[in-house]
C-alpha cells in the first residue's frame, strides 16, 4: 500500500513531472514511475486531461490496489457513472469507514484508527515525504491564522519617546496578538479579497516602569511614586475586529503541498507560492481593558491589576497592509482614530507591525 500511495501522489504532479518513456502518440500520455510501472492516460483533448484534477486519484489507486489479485489490472472511470464517486469533495471534517480527516486551514490531518493501533516509532522513521504544486484556484477558501507583532503609538507623527513622555512604549516587549478567521475570495486574475473576523490584544508596556496609568475624574494620568520601585507597567486592551484587504497575488493562488505519510497517518501542509501584497481596512470594538503594575515596596514584590475603560475609544478603525513571499507574510496596522477619547488623554494613534502565521 505504501508504494501505491506514493504512486498516487506522483500522479498529481502530472503538470510538473511527466517523463515519457517514449514519445506520446496522438492522444496518449505515458508516465514512467520506475523501471516496471507506468501510467497511461488516453484523452480526447487537452481539456479532458485538465479535468483529471477534479478526481481523487489517490482513491482510485487505493480501490485498484484493494481489488488487485495478481500483478496487472485496469481501472476504467466513466465520468457520468462510476467517476462520480471519485469527484473531489472539500470538507472541514469528515468521518467514514476509513477514518477521520480534519482540515485545519493550510494543514490537513488524516487518521486511520485501525492502522493507528499498530503505529510505532519505526513507522514514523520510515515516513514518506512528497512535495508538489497545487494549481487549482477555488473561488473562496477559509483558514485560521495568528498575527504576532509589536505595538507602539504615534503622537503628531512621532514616537512619544522623542519628547521623553511618561507614556513612551518599550520598542520590544509591547506585544500585539490576534487570532483570525479569514476567507480568501478570488475576484479575477491576481486579485483576491481577504476578509474575516478575529480577536486581538494590544499590550503597551511603558518604557519607564515607575509610571503607572490611572483614571481620574475626566482624564487618564501617568503617575510616578518616588517611594515605589516599578518593575513592569502596561496597558492592555482587547478588541473584536473585522478586516477587508484586497490582495494582489501574482502566483494566482497556487500552493505547494507537502504530504508526509506514515502508517495510519497522513499530514498534508499547504504553503503559498510567489509574492503578494495588499492594502485594506479594519474596524474593531473594544471588549475589555486593564492595567498591570508590578513593583517593589519596602523590599517586597507586589502587583496591582485594575479593570476599567480608562477613557479608551470603544471603536477602532484604520489601515492594514500585508506583504508576503512564499510561506512568509508580514503585516502592519495603523489606527486612524485616537486610542483615548478626545480631551481625556494624550492624542495617540496605535501602530503595529509583525508577522502572520
Amino acid at each position: 500500500m505504501k508504494a501505491i500511495t506514493y504512486i498516487a501522489t506522483i500522479v498529481l504532479m502530472i503538470p510538473l513531472m511527466v517523463f515519457a518513456s517514449e514519445e506520446p502518440k496522438g492522444d496518449t500520455v505515458i508516465i514512467e514511475l520506475n523501471g516496471n510501472s507506468k501510467i497511461v492516460i488516453i484523452t480526447k483533448n487537452k481539456a479532458d486531461l485538465a479535468a483529471i484534477q477534479n478526481y481523487d486519484i489517490n482513491q482510485m489507486i487505493k480501490d485498484l490496489n484493494d481489488q488487485l489479485q495478481d500483478t496487472v489490472a485496469y481501472l476504467v472511470i466513466d465520468g457520468d457513472e462510476q467517476g462520480k464517486e471519485y469527484e473531489s469533495k472539500r470538507a472541514i471534517t469528515r468521518r467514514n469507514n476509513d477514518g477521520v480527516s480534519i482540515d485545519l486551514g493550510g494543514l490537513d490531518v488524516e487518521v486511520d484508527p485501525d492502522k493507528l493501533d499498530d503505529f510505532d516509532e519505526d513507522d514514523w522513521r520510515s515516513r514518506r515525504k512528497v512535495t508538489y504544486d497545487v494549481k487549482r484556484v477555488d473561488r473562496t477558501t477559509h483558514h485560521f491564522n495568528m498575527d504576532l507583532g509589536l505595538n507602539n503609538w504615534l503622537e503628531d507623527g512621532d514616537f512619544p519617546d522623542v519628547n521623553n513622555a511618561p507614556y513612551s512604549v518599550k520598542p520590544f516587549g509591547s506585544w500585539y496578538v490576534a487570532f483570525n478567521s479569514i476567507n480568501r475570495t478570488w475576484v479575477g486574475g491576481p486579485l483576491f479579497l481577504e476578509w474575516g473576523v478575529g480577536v486581538s490584544w494590544y499590550n503597551w508596556k511603558f518604557q519607564d516602569s515607575d509610571f503607572r496609568l490611572t483614571e481620574a475624574d475626566d482624564m487618564v494620568e501617568f503617575v510616578e511614586d518616588p517611594n515605589i520601585n516599578g518593575i513592569k507597567s502596561k496597558l492592555t486592551a482587547s478588541y473584536l475586529n473585522a478586516q477587508f484587504v484586497p490582495m494582489f497575488d501574482f502566483s494566482q493562488g497556487r500552493k505547494k503541498l507537502t504530504s508526509i505519510e506514515a502508517s495510519g497517518i497522513r499530514i498534508k501542509r499547504y504553503s503559498r507560492r510567489g509574492i503578494r501584497f495588499g492594502l485594506g481596512g479594519y474596524v474593531g470594538y473594544r471588549l475589555g481593558s486593564h492595567t498591570k503594575f508590578i513593583f517593589k515596596e519596602g523590599g517586597s514584590r507586589d502587583k496591582d491589576k485594575e479593570h476599567d475603560n480608562f477613557f479608551l475609544e470603544n471603536f477602532r478603525y484604520g489601515l492594514r497592509g500585508q506583504i508576503g513571499w512564499k510561506g512568509v507574510e508580514f503585516f502592519g496596522t495603523y489606527d486612524l482614530n485616537e486610542v483615548f477619547s478626545a480631551g481625556n488623554g494624550p492624542e495617540l494613534n496605535a501602530i503595529t507591525f509583525g508577522m502572520t502565521f
